[in-house]
């Protein structure tokens, strides 16, 4: 019987993964922000046990690689939203075998519904051809459309000697930030740069890679946002672990965030603060779980709102004076002013509850199923960094907002009309049916 090591390897990347968000919680968040809802109420062996063996259930039928953007998207929810969930939970909550256990089931449910998604076989997409020179041309008038957008809304400077106060930058954003220039710094820093740095190592233009990480910057001294100037290096480590068409992409990603918890935590032992992990941990990777909880504990004995708030609002009669995010920033966290943005399943249970999450699964499946069909004929590494971003914006926000505010519907666009060199691999160009394989090694 052939060993499979790259799924040991996964497992024990796993393994560690989950050790290290546990230490990071218990040791270095929940004692300095247990004032902020970060407690810890020392959950039992069995209910530690029950939550891990959530987390690793997905593996058994996950293998090491990537050959589709939507395996990509998938990998993100699953490390950044869906572990999370199954952990930070057991810290918060006073009865973990409650209710909640349904939202993990349903959880995991929706997991094997986005893994699905890659094994599908690909539909036939007729382009439009137009030639690339002139879709470069295109490109480049809506990037300097959306600089000029942000130029007249912000002017042109670099506010870096305020970077160390970044609130200070965020609340001079919101001052002056709009609707047009909203749009405009999300689709420039989520997908337009993406989409440079992705060129610019594909054909290896330096020069490409150096305007998309200085535009990020430029765009993180206006919004303060620090998720902004991480971006150019979550997408770098994308494009890294998509290396040789994605093969071993999940070792790669898993070990990579791995290291990142671990690293984090001994740069705040070596300076005796929490300001790494509270950045890399617990903004990235715990917060989604917490406000996950949050949400499903508050949504589960008072209304729904049924999209009352958002495409339905028309139609339906919206029952709170504040917007979901606040009332949760209100109730948990004693701040009317705090927006507690959650992720693509928190925001499907305060509209549907369980149908809530499991219909946005669904339609996030087909997003991506049709992403996949267009993405067969163009460079695989070009298409996952286009949806990379957007991808990472469901961590915390809801689908609705993602197709248009955070630009998913973009990458759509470009994807379809810029045609990309895909790289030849006869191992994996190849049509998957409708079924669970448990490795392709």
């Amino acid at each position: 019987m052939k060993i499979k090591w790259n799924k040991i390897l996964l497992l024990v990347g796993m393994a560690f993964y989950v050790y290290g968000l546990k230490l990071a919680y218990t040791d270095f968040i929940s004692p300095v922000f247990t004032y902020f809802g970060f407690i810890n109420l020392h959950p039992s062996t069995s209910e530690q046990f029950v939550s891990i063996v959530f987390v690793f259930i997905p593996l058994l039928w996950s293998n090491t690689h990537a050959y589709r953007p939507s395996r990509i998207v998938y990998w993100i929810l699953y490390m950044m939203v869906y572990v999370p969930a199954m952990i930070v939970p057991d810290y918060v909550r006073m009865d973990n075998f409650d209710e909640i256990l349904i939202l993990k089931c349903v959880l995991l449910f929706c997991m094997a519904l986005l893994y699905m998604t890659a094994n599908f076989k690909l539909i036939p997409i007729y382009y439009v051809k137009i030639k690339t020179k002139v879709m470069m041309i295109l490109i480049t008038l809506f990037s300097l459309s959306l600089w000029g957008i942000i130029v007249h809304t912000f002017g042109i400077h670099f506010n870096f000697s305020q970077v160390d106060d970044v609130y200070d930058l965020r609340e001079a954003y919101r001052e002056q930030v709009n609707r047009f220039s909203g749009y405009a710094i999300n689709w420039q820093s989520k997908i337009v740069n993406a989409l440079l740095l992705a060129l610019g190592f594909v054909n290896k233009n330096k020069l490409l890679i150096c305007i998309g990480v200085l535009g990020q910057l430029f765009i993180f001294s206006i919004t303060g946002q620090k998720s902004v100037a991480l971006s150019s290096v979550f997408i770098i480590v994308i494009i890294f672990c998509l290396r040789k068409n994605g093969r071993n992409f999940v070792l790669y990603f898993v070990y990579g965030i791995t290291a990142l918890v671990f690293l984090t935590m001994a740069l705040d032992l070596m300076t005796n603060s929490s300001e790494y992990t509270s950045l890399f941990i617990r903004r990235m990777l715990i917060t989604p779980g917490l406000l996950l909880s949050y949400y499903f504990d508050f949504f589960s004995v008072n209304p729904q709102v049924h999209l009352s708030h958002s495409i339905l609002e028309p139609f339906m009669t919206y029952p709170y004076d504040q917007l979901p995010p606040f009332l949760i920033g209100e109730h948990y966290f004693g701040r009317p002013d705090l927006a507690a943005n959650a992720n693509i399943w928190a925001d499907g249970y305060a509209n549907f509850g369980y149908a809530g999450i499991i219909g946005f699964t669904v339609l996030l499946v087909g997003i991506l199923y049709l992403y996949d069909s267009i993405s067969e004929h163009r460079n695989f590494i070009v298409s996952a960094a286009l949806i990379a971003m957007p991808a990472w914006s469901l961590v915390d926000t809801s689908l609705i907002t993602s197709l248009l505010t955070h630009g998913i519907l973009i990458a759509f666009i470009i994807n379809y009309f810029l045609k990309t060199e895909r790289k030849a691999d006869p191992l994996y160009e190849r049509n998957h049916r409708f079924k669970l394989r448990s490795s392709l090694e």
